[in-house]
């Protein structure tokens, strides 16, 4: 007999647990990455959401934030001021808001100003329930229609 001592074979497990190691590395990193993607997300988009109030909403809850006004405009309750503004009254058939427009100039009170007729107003409400807006919107119809017969002739002169 030899003297030899016999060895056994070098065991491979240190290699398997060092891969197991670094893919639970690669896992934690890819989650971490999700969920930082993911607040960043839900913070640039809650950021610029306005949410619709009535003007029953709107007087009801007095919200401190940035929100949009829906409603119908007042027939002529519009009234320009010569600092600019413009002043009129938007309803939900329950209450009635005053609002005073800073911005720009606009076509929306112009397109709103048929019976019936849809504004949206950004803004805020002061403490007077005054609503600050500075930006209009006219709501388009939900639906086309097509003009009287007893229009035709006056669309087609002015086309």
């Amino acid at each position: 007999m030899s003297s030899e001592v016999l060895t056994p074979p070098a065991s491979s497990e240190p290699r398997l647990e060092a891969s197991r190691s670094r893919a639970v590395l690669w896992v934690a990193a890819g989650l971490a990455l999700v969920v930082v993607l993911g607040v960043l997300a839900v913070r640039v988009i809650g950021g610029s959401v306005l949410y619709y109030k009535t003007a029953s909403e709107l007087l009801a809850q007095h919200p401190a934030d940035r929100v949009r006004l829906s409603g119908t405009l007042v027939r002529n309750s519009e009234i320009t001021h010569p600092d600019g503004s413009i002043t009129f009254d938007v309803t939900d058939g329950k209450a009635t808001v005053h609002v005073r427009y800073t911005g720009g100039a606009t076509t929306a009170l112009q397109s709103a100003a048929r019976p019936g007729a849809q504004m949206v107003a950004e803004g805020t409400i002061d403490a007077g329930d005054v609503f600050q807006s500075d930006n209009l919107l006219a709501k388009c119809p939900s639906k086309f229609q097509s003009a009287p017969p007893s229009q035709h002739a006056a669309i087609a002169a002015n086309s």
